[in-house]
């Protein structure tokens, strides 16, 4: 669950953000060419929600903090994920706060990032998750495991790790998670995971997605922010498996007007990647065959782009 895959996709998503642009007609910002530019074109103002207390001594009989606490923020956390850095900026990172705990020899590290919104910190988890494996004793939706706690809970994507010679119990370690999570706010907010049919949809397969490293693991259209999400829009993509044997990928993006949505389906058919070869073109989609030889389909409705790819008929 740490960094599925980062570092392996890391080289390849830096050259791709470098060639992000975005039709001038959708009058959306984007993201600046490079890793050491990236950030989110519109930064909420997160100042205005108090940052999450952390624990003091005592969540646990002899626990207490060991060490200073370390803070990162902005560009700063390539210093600590290289490599993974990279979607947190992306989906809207605001700023890292790792503290250590000790009880005689055993040690916990508790990671917790803060998050522009709560879509964001859900959208970084379900890309961390794995296979979700809830412990119910944590106080927040969580995919865990002996050695490492993943949570979100409001704003905030946090990890407690598990990692000493000499481990934790269990009751340890969520109970760490539990004095975190209880400082936290409890903020919903609308996503579009709510458009996706639920016909069909493999559980768990549900994924956030907000600019070119989100969605490279998934499917590549083409270099850069090929689908002009310009750091605010998110899209939300899931996998499909229908009775009568069909299989894909939709992705459903909802952009803010529907010129914004014709803007970047322009922009998507005039930069896709070579090995994509169109095989329908329509004025409101285009239907196409990837590397592979799998087939796909993009289409329009009003502010909306729904897009299939890697079918299986």
């Amino acid at each position: 669950m740490s960094w599925p895959d980062g570092a392996r996709r890391a080289g390849r998503a830096r050259r791709a953000v470098t060639l992000a642009v975005l039709a001038g007609a959708a009058g959306l910002m984007v993201f600046v060419a490079g890793p050491a530019s990236l950030r989110s074109s519109v930064v909420p103002d997160v100042q205005a929600v108090q940052a999450a207390a952390l624990p003091g001594p005592g969540f646990a009989a002899g626990w207490a903090p060991s060490g200073p606490l370390r803070t990162f923020t902005g560009q700063d956390l390539f210093n600590q994920i290289d490599g993974g850095a990279e979607l947190f900026l992306e989906f809207g990172f605001v700023d890292l706060r790792l503290q250590s705990y000790v009880r005689e020899k055993t040690r916990l590290t508790l990671s917790a990032y803060r998050m522009e919104s709560p879509a964001s910190a859900l959208g970084v988890y379900l890309m961390k998750m794995g296979r979700e494996t809830p412990f119910p004793e944590v106080a927040a939706r969580n995919s865990s495991e002996d050695v490492q706690l993943t949570m979100v809970k409001g704003r905030y994507f946090v990890q407690v790790d598990n990692l000493d010679d000499v481990p934790a119990t269990r009751a340890e370690t969520a109970a760490l998670a539990n004095a975190f999570l209880g400082a936290v706010a409890e903020e919903k907010e609308a996503t579009p995971l709510d458009a996706l049919p639920a016909e069909g949809k493999v559980a768990g397969s549900e994924r956030l997605i907000r600019g070119p490293y989100a969605l490279q693991p998934y499917f590549t259209f083409g270099e850069g922010d090929i689908l002009s999400l310009g750091g605010r829009t998110f899209g939300a993509l899931a996998e499909y498996r229908l009775p009568d044997g069909r299989a894909f990928t939709q992705l459903i993006v909802p952009y803010p007007s529907s010129e914004a949505a014709a803007a970047a389906l322009a922009h998507l058919k005039g930069s896709l990647d070579q090995y994509i070869k169109v095989t329908g073109d329509r004025p409101d989609g285009f239907d196409f065959v990837d590397f592979q030889g799998k087939k796909g389909t993009v289409d329009r409705s009003g502010a909306r782009l729904d897009a299939r790819f890697k079918i299986r008929d």
